[in-house]
């Protein structure tokens, strides 16, 4: 909306959908409150209703509290502990919305067995100790830190491909194959929109959005809300104080794994080093198999490595 002389409660609500991306009928209520909250009479100055805006922005996106008092020595660090606020400005109202309707938790996998990283093979089974295809040589701290934790409980995610028909995701990338990358978005975000539970169509919109970086800057921010909002989703899942592992071979955890990757590659883009490795760390400690690489990343992104030095 163009900026004007002065601002109605109507055009207050339609400036915060437009920056929130929620719906207008949702922020009826934090928009009637403004002229009481903030001891104001309608209507606003352009710079009082900037000023207005930009308080209203910032408590939606405060984080959700994570569900435990404290935060153990080891074990999965939630996103409301690594972050104090969401990128995208729908992201606190999205978690609540699912908690309403009721959250799927994870459960055993395999059978009720346990992970047992002194194994031989199977799940336990080291990861290659190779160096990947640029030579550089993975990072073991963090196989010491689960050998020591000793087995812990296998877990599955609930099924991330809710509805019946093919996944959304599916329709959406058989048009991203077919080179209509717009179509793909808007088929992804229409999935989000009807079910926000879709935890691999919020990774690929993550994903989506940093290809488009290239040529636009901002496109690293939107994946950054795009990531944030698949992982804090695929977390009310976990029970509090989660230590379990969600192996790769359970096909229901890897959106779960992909939207994390995602995460710890775009804010090491930014430059968040240190939340950057608190992901990868969340990564490599829940799925200590490690099928996407972690191994070979974390010792760079905890070095302070720049993104723009890694190779490509």
């Amino acid at each position: 909306m163009a900026t004007v002389a002065s601002v109605t409660e109507s055009d207050l609500r339609t400036m915060l959908a437009e920056r929130s991306g929620m719906d207008k009928d949702v922020l009826w209520y934090p928009v009637s409150e403004v002229a009481r909250t903030f001891g104001l009479a309608w209507p606003l100055t352009a710079d009082r209703a900037e000023g207005v805006l930009s308080d209203l922005l910032d408590q939606l996106r405060r984080v959700l509290p994570p569900p435990r008092e404290e935060r153990p020595d080891q074990g999965y660090v939630y996103l409301s502990e690594i972050t104090d606020r969401y990128q995208r400005g729908d992201t606190r109202h999205i978690l609540k919305r699912i908690s309403r309707c009721g959250v799927t938790m994870a459960a055993g996998a395999f059978g009720g067995d346990d992970y047992d990283p002194h194994a031989e093979e199977g799940w336990g089974a080291r990861p290659s100790t190779a160096p990947d295809s640029y030579g550089d040589k993975p990072d073991w701290a963090w196989w010491r830190a689960v050998r020591a934790a000793g087995s812990r409980p296998l877990y599955q995610m609930p099924d991330p491909y809710v509805g019946q028909g093919a996944p959304p995701v599916d329709r959406a990338l058989g048009l991203h194959r077919t080179g209509n990358a717009d179509a793909c978005r808007a088929a992804l975000t229409a999935a989000v929109r009807e079910d926000p539970r879709q935890i691999d169509c919020w990774a690929h919109l993550g994903s989506e959005a940093v290809d488009r970086a290239g040529v636009d800057d901002s496109a690293v921010f939107e994946a950054l809300g795009h990531y944030q909002t698949a992982v804090a989703v695929a977390e009310l899942s976990l029970p509090p104080a989660f230590n379990g592992v969600l192996a790769w071979g359970e096909l229901n955890n890897r959106p779960f794994h992909r939207a994390m990757h995602g995460l710890g590659l775009t804010w090491w883009r930014l430059g968040e080093h240190a939340k950057a490795a608190t992901v990868f760390s969340n990564s490599l400690w829940t799925n200590p198999g490690d099928n996407q690489g972690i191994r070979y990343l974390i010792r760079q992104v905890q070095a302070g490595t720049p993104w723009a030095q890694v190779k490509d």
